[in-house]
């Protein structure tokens, strides 16, 4: 602070002020204009460095923030962290091999149903109670596993299905000056927020979203980043490859490459204004097809608003948070019970009951009004996905049933676009083939080696000793794409802790195809959830059809989507008008309209007072 000295004033010499370096001369302020003048140079010079202090205390105070967001977790309490873990799935896993046994030897009295059924129970209780504890990374495990119907239990996927959006929340106080530091400066939120909720919409793993209203009448959904969770979840994932690099070739896949591409990942996700940015982007591709023709988007896509992002705070449309009975599709599984809410039934000690109805629409899931929603959010979540591939190659990479909400008249909305991945040209022309291969796949060895073509161009690569590779790599593409009885190759196995499961024999895969097989996978499981037959090959073969006229063509090379001069002209993605809307719009004006007549007439007033 030694370059301000010169600037400061003092109380004993109130007029040694210099001006422009030169000290003032030592007389009393007159009504002399040059001596007004000086004055004046003083006031400034002593606004500009105060300015100048404060500005380097809030840059000290901001990069001593950053510094402590961004380092890594001491080695001591990721060491501690990762014991909590493994003192907790330990006993989890090891009950499946120790009570079994008890039982061959006539210790355990259950039959092998009841005591499959006991273990299932104990075991996702522990689970859930341990990743809720621990928090960070681990959370976005459970999500992912939340999702496998077709290999879990139900008590596991039904527990950590409390996961995906209702995590114990941040406290309001710390939430409001997080949004005033990254939006106000610090400052107080009635500079720009009338009213900010403190019971959030939502709590996930890394963020929070709050209902907010804006001084100008708009609501907004106000994403906030938990405070303190980036060294958390980097020494999490770091845990994670070190847990995936012990047990290599015990699990069905090798995670890890995948925790490699997902700590790479993390970065995206921890900067909200990439993932405004991102938003944008998804929701431009949902609006064109491959050929570049703009159409109805099959489901909203919350966009930002312009001026409200940084990397801590995002503030967003909130279509998807808007609707009376806007809820996340894994509410869907919510059996009436006795207890209360959702969280209740989690965390009692009562047993998971088998969901039956959808209790916030009041739908049964098995009647005919069931398998027809169940069917608009498939045709919606099918649709968004293969415009994204193959209009532009751009991915929304996290769609968990957390992140996918039903609003009003069945219409779907997909939100948070944190994690994403691009698709590059010869990447979508691979994704293409393989789908439509899949969609007429019929066993042939013509066929076999064409999706194995395509799996390998795509990056896949496998251990050596296979028996048959082309129908180890066709297996892997049917896994992502193909109809849900169809019969792989070679004896490979659906199952993903089968020894024949292809999935084992993977050595390495792209991200990308990581992200991609997610979104195939979500759907089917939903297909499943809600006992719904549908074929993702099959809705995506014709997309995949005009990808391959588009990207081929010799004339030019088609933007993708989020390129095209369409893109930039959008509203809300996928929203329509509402009146409530309309008449806050109307009143808005009737407001701007009063207070610049009252303005208009107090400065005409005041003019004819000076007159007088």
């Amino acid at each position: 602070m030694a370059f301000l000295k010169p600037y400061l004033p003092t109380l004993a010499e109130p007029s040694r002020i210099p001006v422009h370096g030169v000290p003032a001369p030592r007389t009393k302020l007159s009504h002399a204009p040059w001596k007004r003048v000086t004055h004046f140079g003083h006031k400034a010079h002593f606004l500009a460095a105060s300015l100048m202090i404060l500005t380097a205390k809030r840059t000290k105070r901001c990069a001593s923030r950053q510094a402590q967001e961004s380092a890594t977790l001491p080695p001591l309490q990721r060491l501690q962290r990762s014991l909590r873990f493994y003192s907790a799935i330990i006993p989890v896993l090891g009950q499946y091999i120790f009570r079994p046994w008890l039982r061959t030897l006539g210790v355990e009295k259950m039959g092998e149903d009841e005591l499959i059924a006991e273990m299932d129970d104990w075991g996702s209780k522990r689970l859930q109670e341990a990743l809720l504890d621990l928090g960070g990374f681990y959370v976005k495990t459970g999500q992912v596993l939340s999702t496998r119907v077709d290999l879990f239990s139900k008590p596991y996927t039904s527990r950590l299905r409390i996961l995906q959006d209702s995590l114990p929340p941040v406290d309001a106080e710390s939430i409001r000056e997080i949004v005033s530091e990254e939006l106000c400066g610090g400052g107080d939120l009635s500079e720009l927020i009338r009213e900010l909720d403190d019971e959030p919409l939502g709590t996930a793993s890394i963020a929070q979203v709050h209902r907010g209203v804006l001084n100008d009448g708009r609501e907004v959904a106000i994403k906030v980043l938990r405070p303190h969770m980036e060294p958390v979840l980097r020494g999490d994932v770091a845990n994670l490859k070190l847990f995936a690099l012990t047990l290599r070739g015990r699990l069905p896949v090798d995670y890890y490459p995948v925790f490699c591409e997902l700590e790479r990942a993390l970065d995206g996700e921890l900067d909200f204004l990439s993932e405004a940015q991102s938003a944008l982007k998804v929701a431009a591709s949902i609006r064109h097809n491959a050929l570049g023709k703009e159409l109805e988007a099959p489901l909203v896509v919350p966009l930002p608003i312009p001026g409200m992002a940084t990397r801590k705070v995002l503030g967003l449309r909130p279509s998807a948070f808007q609707d009376a009975v806007s809820r996340p599709l894994l509410r869907f599984d919510i059996a009436r019970c006795k207890a209360n809410s959702y969280h209740e039934a989690t965390m009692s000690n009562q047993k998971w009951v088998e969901p039956l109805q959808t209790e916030e629409l009041g739908i049964d899931l098995g009647s005919s009004a069931g398998k027809a929603l169940g069917r608009r959010i498939l045709e919606a979540l099918t649709t968004a996905y293969g415009r994204m591939v193959f209009s532009s190659g751009f991915i929304h990479g996290d769609p968990h049933p957390g992140n996918i909400f039903v609003l009003e008249g069945g219409k779907v909305a997909l939100i948070d676009c944190g994690q994403v991945a691009q698709l590059f040209r010869e990447q979508r022309l691979l994704v293409a083939e393989a789908v439509l291969a899949a969609a007429a796949y019929d066993g042939s060895r013509g066929m076999i080696e064409l999706l194995a073509k395509c799996v390998r161009k795509f990056g896949v690569t496998f251990f050596e000793g296979q028996a048959d590779e082309d129908a180890c790599a066709a297996s892997v593409a049917l896994y992502l794409f193909g109809e849900k009885d169809v019969v792989f190759p070679g004896g490979y196995s659906k199952e993903e802790f089968s020894d024949k499961s292809p999935l084992r024999q993977l050595k390495s895969f792209p991200m990308e195809l990581v992200l991609l097989g997610r979104a195939s996978v979500l759907v089917k499981g939903v297909a499943a959830r809600l006992d719904v037959a549908w074929s993702v090959a099959k809705k995506w073969a014709p997309l995949a059809k005009d990808a391959i006229a588009a990207l081929c063509s010799e004339d030019e090379c088609r933007l993708p989507a989020w390129a095209l001069s369409s893109a930039a002209h959008q509203g809300a993605s996928g929203s329509r008008l509402r009146f409530r809307d309309a008449a806050r719009g109307c009143a808005a004006l009737v407001r701007r309209w009063g207070t610049e007549k009252a303005a208009t007439i107090l400065t005409s007033s005041s003019k004819e007072k000076s007159k007088d």
